[in-house]
């Protein structure tokens, strides 16, 4: 794997981050099962990166407001 790559992935990842983050606030009831599901085709994400980012939303979700 290239430094490319993994630019690439962590762009993905970040970009697919602020899209749900974006849905969340259009849509408070969406389910983040879901947004996980949605957006891990498009953002064209692995599943090593789809667990990534369940794993930051959870710890959002958990952390206290």
């Amino acid at each position: 794997m290239t430094s490319n790559t993994v630019v690439k992935h962590s762009e993905e990842l970040r970009r697919a981050l602020l899209w749900v983050a974006d849905r969340r606030l259009q849509e408070p009831g969406i389910g983040l099962l879901q947004l996980l599901s949605e957006a891990g085709p498009k953002f064209n994400l692995a599943p090593k990166d789809q667990e990534g980012l369940r794993l930051l939303l959870r710890e959002e979700d958990a952390a206290p407001k």
